[in-house]
């Protein structure tokens, strides 16, 4: 029977032995085997290290793939080891990478100053690039982009880069956090291995780091083996405590797409800011392809202010929204890109990246509606 994405996101493995509601945290880090003719078995199908596998990790790992609609998952410390981790499975020295220039700060800063010491070259492109492979970059051997875009929202047809990869015979990768497993599935669109920051959404409650990556049991099985010698893997503490909010996952994401379209509505009626972007609001260029690929719009909106000292005047009024970086969480939170997740960036690459020092990212918690539209009210007032 096919499960919904609630059931699926509550009920993974059971506790077979206490028949607790919980699974149990295994907090060993070696575990014996029956006999020593188990070594010669699949390693992938038994536990006996906690860096190659771990009841508790596996247990998450499992819920993801279902809550992504893969075959096989892999949890890690952080989402950028599990964007390296991929990058470096499946590209080798001269071969190149493709990649969205429309980015999380720290996946570009990556592409640009890191993964080329290991002799792959890196394409930046924008999105009209993106969808003509064969004549921007043909040689690529893995095709990287978001959407929404970190952090204007901005929105990216998943079924285009999709083709257009396939054209040249390119893996696809994509950062899918700022939508979560509620909002947009990528794998239905023929996406390779999705990517995620389980820190933000898949967390969601600001106290616990964690990656993910997700997609066919074959993808998979090749990242794990990454991850086993590249040594970027979860501990059981931080699985559980993902277990954890994983069972709240759709409430919770609910909850956010309703506060995020109700702020972007009141943004737009504001006269002291310049622009309002929000997919799910009807005046947004990016509302016609995430209509076509979202299940919902995500809790995540900028806005655009007159200048980096209205940015900040804004930022520093706040009361109930906390001046912070990360996302996904039950606050509140507002950042300053240019002075935080984009601060490596040139104002060049800001430029190309369509973020002003005006822009603001805000995620959107959970508080009462109304009490953050008076907030962002009386900060507004002072800029």
């Amino acid at each position: 029977m096919h499960k919904g994405k609630a059931t699926r996101a509550i009920h993974g493995r059971r506790d077979t032995e206490k028949l607790g509601a919980n699974y149990p945290i295994y907090t060993s880090t070696t575990f014996a085997v029956p006999n020593s003719d188990t070594y010669e078995q699949d390693w992938d199908t038994f536990d006996f290290y906690t860096r190659i596998s771990n009841p508790t990790i596996r247990n998450v790992e499992e819920k993801l793939a279902a809550l992504e609609e893969g075959e096989d998952a892999a949890l890690f410390a952080s989402g950028m080891a599990a964007i390296m981790t991929t990058f470096l499975t499946f590209v080798s020295s001269g071969e190149a990478i493709a990649s969205s220039r429309h980015v999380y700060g720290g996946t570009y800063h990556l592409l640009r100053d890191i993964v080329p010491r290991f002799g792959i070259d890196v394409h930046f492109l924008d999105d009209d690039e993106l969808y003509d492979l064969p004549q921007y970059a043909p040689q690529a051997k893995l095709v990287h982009f978001e959407t929404p875009v970190n952090p204007t929202s901005r929105c990216v047809s998943i079924a285009s880069v999709v083709e257009s990869a396939r054209q040249i015979g390119a893996l696809t990768t994509i950062d899918s956090t700022f939508a979560s497993p509620i909002n947009q599935n990528p794998l239905r669109f023929g996406v390779d291995v999705v990517l995620h920051s389980a820190t933000k959404y898949l967390g969601g409650h600001s106290d616990i780091m964690a990656g993910a990556a997700m997609g066919s049991a074959a993808h998979l099985r090749q990242i794990r083996d990454g991850r086993k010698l590249l040594g970027g893997n979860s501990n059981p503490y931080e699985a559980a405590l993902l277990d954890r909010s994983l069972r709240t996952l759709q409430v919770r994401v609910e909850g956010h797409n309703r506060t995020a379209q109700a702020l972007a509505e009141f943004f737009e009626t504001e006269p002291r800011v310049g622009a309002v972007h929000y997919p799910g609001l009807p005046s947004s260029p990016a509302h016609a392809i995430a209509s076509s690929q979202m299940t919902g719009y995500g809790g995540m909106l900028a806005i655009e202010l007159e200048d980096l000292q209205a940015a900040k005047t804004f930022c520093d009024s706040l009361d109930l929204a906390l001046n912070a970086v990360s996302l996904g969480g039950t606050d509140t939170l507002v950042s300053i890109p240019v002075l935080a997740t984009h601060i490596k960036l040139s104002d060049e690459e800001l430029a190309a990246a369509h973020v002003t020092p005006g822009t603001v990212r805000i995620s959107a918690g959970l508080e009462d509606v109304e009490d953050l539209i008076a907030d962002f009210k009386q900060a507004l007032a002072r800029v």
